[in-house]
């Protein structure tokens, strides 16, 4: 299966600017990059984290090259937002997956993805990939609520390697005890999570789709 592309972009604004980031954000930003071409599907989310930021964009793309295309980078340069919102927004983080795993794409139907982002020791990493596939997703996949799963790798620095979106239609099923306990089923709990780290859980809510 071709490896398409993921673009994840994170960040915070400042509070006096939010009114303007977000409308901006939808009726400008996102429609400029999705009609690119190669752009699939241009997604927001907000999450209430005390320690990541608070709004995420991810751009679901045929491949990473266009996000080197001059038509990508024109888009992100035009109408206001480089002028009235770059400057007000803060803690930013920007990174490129190709697919790795999991289902083929991503649906954008739910209301909320549940964002699992890790680093797995080297010498864990074919066993990581393959209990994640074959055996920790299709058990998580059998809960009510849980509907699909798409996993990405990037080499983006200062970004853990591996990001696995898992869409749900309830926002407390990624941090249920029955996720929890479902999760610890099988090999994963004793063969893989120990050698995972520097890793993140960030379940957010959609707020626009195009």
């Amino acid at each position: 299966m071709a490896a398409h592309g993921l673009y994840l972009v994170r960040m915070d604004v400042a509070h006096d600017h939010e009114r303007t980031f977000n409308d901006v954000y939808d009726k400008e930003h996102v429609p400029n990059l999705r009609a690119v071409k190669g752009v699939r599907r241009a997604s927001r989310y907000r999450q209430a984290s005390a320690t990541e930021p608070r709004y995420m964009a991810a751009y679901e793309l045929d491949g990473l090259d266009v996000l080197d295309s001059t038509a990508f980078k024109a888009a992100g340069e035009a109408g206001r937002w480089p002028t009235a919102v770059r400057p007000h927004t803060m803690n930013r983080h920007l990174a490129r997956y190709e697919w790795v795993g999991g289902n083929a794409a991503l649906t954008g139907k739910t209301p909320y993805v549940f964002w699992v982002m890790m680093d797995v020791e080297p010498h864990r990493e074919a066993l990581f990939n393959d209990l994640y596939d074959n055996e920790h997703l299709p058990l998580l996949l059998k809960l009510d609520g849980c509907v699909n799963a798409v996993r990405y790798r990037t080499a983006t620095q200062g970004e853990p390697r591996y990001l696995c979106a898992y869409e749900v239609t309830r926002a407390d099923l990624p941090m249920s005890k029955l996720w929890n306990e479902t999760s610890d089923i099988g090999r994963w709990k004793p063969d893989v999570r120990p050698y995972t780290y520097n890793k993140k859980w960030i379940p957010s809510e959609r707020i626009l789709s195009a």
